[in-house]
């Protein structure tokens, strides 16, 4: 598995949604508490636990 996929859209960042935010999450990955999340940029790099196997990947919006 690499460290990028191309998604037809974006999902939304799940901790801004927690928020109440409508942020699009760049990322899907391990976090630092345990459980996998859709991460914005911001929160990926306060939570996320990297990129690779096992950990994450970047998400990529695939064009048209």
């Amino acid at each position: 598995m690499g460290t990028t996929v191309t998604v037809p859209e974006l999902p939304k960042c799940d901790f801004c949604s927690r928020a109440g935010i409508d942020e699009d999450a760049h990322y899907d990955g391990k976090t630092v508490f345990g459980p996998w999340a859709n991460m914005c940029s911001v929160h990926f790099s306060t939570y996320g636990s990297g990129l690779g196997t096992g950990l994450g990947q970047r998400l990529i919006l695939k064009e048209e």
